[in-house]
Order: C-alpha cells, then structure tokens, then sequence
C-alpha cells in the first residue's frame, strides 16, 4: 500500500532541507557576532598603539631635553610606529603624531587635553576619529630636519632619528633631526 521508496526520498529531502537551513542560522549568528566584536577589538589595538606610541614620544622628549644641555651633543634614538604616522615638522618646532581613521574616541571630538608636556585632540574622520598627539617646542627649541624648515613624516616601521644640538640660535637652542 505504501510506496517506501518515495518515503525514503522525502525524509532525506527534508534532513537536508533542515541541514542547511541549521547551517545559515549558524553563519547568520557568527556574522552578527564578528560584526560586533571585531570593531570593539580594533578599538582595544588603536588604545594600545596609542599608549605605546605615547610611551616613545615622552621618552623621545627626555632625550631632546637631554641633548639640548650641551652644544654639539648628539643622540640617536629608535622609534617604532605599528600604525599612524609621526610627523616633525620644523616650522612649527613641533612633533606630532596622527592615529587616523580609528573607532577609539580618545577625548571629546575638538577639544585639546593636556598630559605633561603632550597634548591630544580627538577629530572626527568621517564617522570615526582621528586622534592627534603632539609636543610643542617653539617656545624653547628651533627644530630643523636636515638643516632645512620642512616637515618629514615618518609612517609604519623602525626609524633611527638622529637628534644634534647644533648650537644657540638667537634665544633659542637649535636642534637638527635626521634619519640615519
């Protein structure tokens, strides 16, 4: 009376029919899953680039004030950028670094905070920020890179930055940067 064959056929249609629609709930909840997490792990990795990068620029400060004791004094220092990029610029007298296109919101957008001798801003960058760090000097020191007024940016990578106290220029103590 019963045809077991088209039965047969019928159930295994509907394992595979419930197969794959397991399967797309599955996929469905991992997508949403990483569509949350993965920009709240890029906002903890831009935090710790920040924080690092922070830690070299201070430590980048206390060797300019030390090669600004002495005339002729010369130091070479190492920095590692892993994201952004750091920017001297010699008409300014003022070192800077960019952390761009980041969803971490270091400060509230436009206003300029102070830690130590650093300073931060947040900027919006579309729907995400950038976050400026920098360290002014034209009160104190004229900064040159390779004797010239210009601007050298420095992206990803290790750098060598040589820092020479050439000597007084007016009221101020002249220091030149160059890459080695």
């Amino acid at each position: 009376m019963f045809n077991r064959k088209k039965i047969g056929n019928n159930l295994r249609g509907q394992i595979w029919v419930e197969t794959a629609i397991y399967t797309l709930i599955g996929l469905t909840l991992i997508s949403i899953v990483l569509s949350v997490a993965i920009p709240q792990v890029n906002k903890v990795k831009d935090r710790s680039v920040l924080q690092q990068t922070t830690d070299s620029l201070a430590r980048l400060h206390e060797e300019l004030l030390t090669v600004s004791e002495v005339s002729g004094n010369v130091r070479v220092f190492y920095l590692t950028l892993e994201k952004g990029k750091l920017e001297i610029n010699s008409s300014a007298d003022r070192i800077s670094y960019y952390l761009e296109n980041t969803n971490y919101k270091f400060s509230e957008v436009g206003t300029p905070i102070n830690y130590g001798e650093i300073s931060y801003e947040t900027r919006p960058y579309g729907s995400k920020y950038t976050i400026v760090a920098w360290i002014n000097y034209n009160a104190s020191m004229d900064i040159t890179f390779a004797g010239k007024e210009e601007t050298k940016t420095l992206h990803n990578g290790v750098h060598k930055i040589k820092m020479e106290n050439v000597g007084d220029a007016s009221d101020k103590i002249h220091l030149d940067f160059d890459l080695v």
